[in-house]
């Protein structure tokens, strides 16, 4: 699960008005059904339901049909995206209307960035003629794919950094030739940059996670242990560490703060993984073998999924400590988890009014143009915290670098005695 969240809201100039804070209007929850292999029947259909904290109920959006699994579920604002089986469907977030459905072979994660939507492939048993996708996020229309001469191996985690995709490359559908890489694809010119090998033990990637600029990545090695590895984007460094008797399994670990969390397949305990000492430096017993695994980081919560497989789902909601905060039934197999995150007002400021920004959205630099004479500008992330500071008291345009911003959504204030501006922002 990727650390970055992505904000339901309009990336304009504020209003009169706000003090804006992000909040979790709800979490959207990708049941995989369950599907009779020996028969070839869908018993369960794949099925879309979104979860309201504040009112503690769950509500199935939509059953997705003649899928027999599902894999990945993102939100993106005004949209989320949903992968099942052979299908990539697109849906309004206001409305949960089906917009866009268009049938993929092999799809398995999907990243959402700017204006591409990267999909990655695979099928057991199937060569397929390519393993990583680009599309238009807007058309749905396929912008380019790496075909089997340039990729030969199937792929899985996927995240999206600086208009850069990082693709996990295991080869894990064709069993005892895994793979372990990290492919860099450049956007922009849709081109492979790099491929990082993650070494002997590094093989066989499955969960790709990213916190700030490091890449982490949970791989299953031949499926009978496990290890973490460690990629600084901005140093190239790279660290594989072995996860000493454990074989952690698909989809349960995730990333909050630096820890990786991860849970050993068909175990009941919630390891915690420190890749600066790498070392595991707790374990805590939770009484459930979790099918997926989220944190919901603006509320400190841990979502999971439990699951026989065929007969129901159950997503359980806990707090950091491992008390359980709300548990509620879903369908059968809760693998997914995405959260709708909007926008709230906070304190009334009659004094603030709208100010111009541009480009947005930013790589490095912003300029703001401010009609008030301003004293500082400030620039804060979604929740109001204030990450940094500019005394540089003028009028009219002001260049702003944010280089050193992870990617994500901000707000730029310019101060002045009696008046404020602000602006709302994305970093690439």
């Amino acid at each position: 699960m990727m650390r970055k969240i992505f904000f339901t809201f309009c990336a304009v100039a504020v209003t009169a008005s706000v003090f804006a804070q992000a909040y979790v209007e709800r979490v959207l929850i990708l049941n995989e059904g369950y599907f009779d292999y020996v028969t070839n029947e869908i018993i369960t259909p794949v099925s879309v339901g979104a979860y309201n904290p504040t009112t503690d109920t769950y509500a199935v959006i939509d059953e997705i049909e003649n899928a027999r699994f599902a894999s990945d579920i993102k939100a993106d604002g005004a949209f989320y995206y949903v992968a099942a089986d052979k299908y990539l469907n697109k849906y309004a977030t206001a409305t949960d209307e089906l917009i866009a459905s268009i049938e993929i072979e092999g799809i398995r994660k999907i990243a959402v960035n700017n204006d591409y939507i990267v999909v990655t492939r695979g099928e057991y048993l199937v060569t397929l003629p390519s393993y990583i996708q680009i599309y238009d996020k807007n058309t749905m229309a396929l912008i380019h794919e790496f075909d089997n001469a340039t990729l030969p191996y199937t792929t899985e985690g996927v995240v999206i950094q600086d208009n850069k995709a990082y693709v996990a490359v295991n080869n894990g559908f064709v069993f005892g030739s895994e793979v372990g890489k990290i492919a860099v694809i450049d956007l922009p010119t849709l081109t492979i940059e790099n491929t990082i090998e993650l070494g002997a033990d590094g093989i066989n990637p499955d969960n790709l996670m990213i916190d700030g600029d490091v890449i982490y990545t949970l791989n299953n090695k031949d499926f009978t242990g496990s290890s973490v590895s460690t990629y600084k984007i901005a140093s190239a460094d790279l660290t594989t560490t072995n996860l000493i008797n454990i074989s952690a399994g698909c989809g349960t670990s995730a990333v909050m703060d630096g820890t990786i969390y991860y849970q050993e397949m068909f175990g009941t305990t919630l390891s915690k993984f420190d890749p600066t000492t790498a070392t595991i430096i707790g374990e805590d017993e939770f009484g459930a073998s979790f099918y997926g695994l989220a944190f919901d980081e603006i509320n400190n919560l841990i979502y999971t999924g439990t699951t026989d497989y065929f007969s129901f789902g159950e997503v359980t909601v806990y707090d950091l400590a491992g008390n359980i905060v709300t548990n509620f039934e879903t369908s059968v197999s809760p693998g997914n988890f995405a959260f709708d995150v909007r926008l709230a007002t906070g304190v009334e400021d009659v004094n603030m009014v709208s100010m111009e920004l541009y480009p947005n959205p930013a790589n490095s630099q912003i300029v703001v143009v401010n009609s008030i004479a301003a004293e500082r500008f400030e620039v804060a992330d979604m929740t109001g915290k204030i990450l940094f500071t500019i005394q540089q008291p003028t009028t009219g345009a002001q260049q702003i670098d944010i280089s050193t911003l992870p990617a994500g959504n901000y707000i730029v204030k310019a101060i002045g005695q009696s008046q404020h501006q602000a602006a709302y922002f994305s970093k690439l």
